[in-house]
């Protein structure tokens, strides 16, 4: 392995423990990000260099750049850093990764596919949790079953969560949430489409989200219809259909604002404790043309070790060679049982289902 990555974002509760991930395997790489004093401590204690960079800077941000193979992202909103990072990797010829789950980061980042392939360099959001395991899973299962035409992805409701996601996920509260229908993305009202999975407790009502994989998931598989779902509660069900149908009367920036807001008194991160009892399921259900269900069953650490050991791997991958130009996915380039050489994931054989709701 040779050359050197940059980690932007360094500070925050998923980039610490990410650094300590990649000190630890050797990587040289070196921290970044806006809060001079933050980022300083977590370089010191860990023995790295850094960097005090903020991404408005556009001349030092790509003067810094040149200096590095490899840029991954552990900045959110994603929303909102990833576009002007993206830019700089594209003129300075670094492969840029990073955390992103929002599902418009995916498809904003797709829209620079030719520039990317004309710069030589690949483009690959969503190297941690989201949508590592995912896409795994659906590739996994696409490789299974190579005539699948349908897929309906569920995800066991998370147990634990960051102030960086939860504020990222304010930016995502919307009246309608997407799917990909026949090729194309479309939106259904938030909470009307729902399905049951079982996730190893007998079957549980879902509600679908709007999830990065159906942006993602037509690239890595070839399936055109993609649905993905969340397992929540019947009381957040009905408070979730119902702020939907409230968003399209009074507007969803207001409702963004106000989540905001209250997010930001969350704890920084988990704590250990939770971490080890935060695992998720996921099942992935898939429909060949005859509409035969198949299914396969993912079960993961949480989400936040799950990421750190994901983006590790990705960040290494690429140090080593293993990349391809243009916007990619983790599966296509690093191969669908990624996700389980890491220790982090394991596939179980997913019970069928007798029955589900209506489509």
């Amino acid at each position: 392995m040779s050359g050197r990555a940059l980690l932007y974002g360094a500070n925050g509760f998923t980039g610490r423990n990410t650094a300590e991930r990649l000190a630890s395997m050797g990587v040289e790489v070196v921290l970044a990000g806006r809060n001079s004093d933050s980022v300083r401590k977590v370089a010191e204690s860990l023995g790295l260099d850094w960097i005090s960079l903020h991404l408005g800077s556009t001349q030092h941000l790509e003067l810094t750049l040149r200096e590095f193979d490899v840029v991954l992202n552990a900045a959110g909103p994603f929303g909102e850093t990833a576009r002007p990072m993206i830019k700089a990797c594209l003129r300075t010829g670094v492969h840029y990764l990073d955390f992103a789950g929002e599902w418009h980061v995916f498809q904003d980042a797709m829209s620079f596919d030719h520039a990317a392939r004309d710069a030589s360099i690949m483009i690959m959001p969503g190297v941690g949790l989201t949508i590592v395991a995912t896409d795994c899973l659906m590739a996994l299962a696409i490789e299974k079953w190579p005539d699948l035409v349908r897929f309906r992805l569920g995800v066991s409701k998370p147990s634990v969560a960051s102030r960086g996601s939860m504020i990222s996920a304010a930016q995502l509260i919307s009246s309608n949430v997407i799917i990909r229908k026949s090729g194309d993305l479309v939106s259904v009202p938030a909470g009307h489409l729902t399905h049951a999975f079982d996730f190893g407790e007998g079957l549980s009502e879902c509600v679908a989200m709007s999830w990065a994989d159906v942006v993602t998931g037509q690239s890595t598989t070839g399936v055109d219809d993609i649905e993905v779902y969340m397992e929540i509660d019947w009381p957040q069900r009905v408070s979730y259909r119902s702020s939907g149908m409230l968003m399209e009367i009074t507007g969803e920036e207001a409702w963004r604002k106000i989540t905001g807001a209250l997010v930001k008194a969350w704890p920084e991160g988990p704590s250990e404790q939770r971490r080890r009892d935060g695992g998720l399921v996921m099942v992935i259900e898939g429909l060949d043309p005859w509409r035969r269900p198949r299914r396969l069953k993912m079960r993961t650490l949480d989400g936040y070790s799950v990421s750190v050991a994901t983006a590790a791997a990705a960040v290494d991958q690429v140090l080593r060679g293993n990349w391809a130009s243009g916007f990619q996915t983790p599966a296509r380039v690093f191969g669908a049982d990624f996700i389980l050489g890491l220790g982090c994931a394991s596939l179980e054989t997913a019970a069928p289902s007798s029955k589900g709701a209506a489509m």
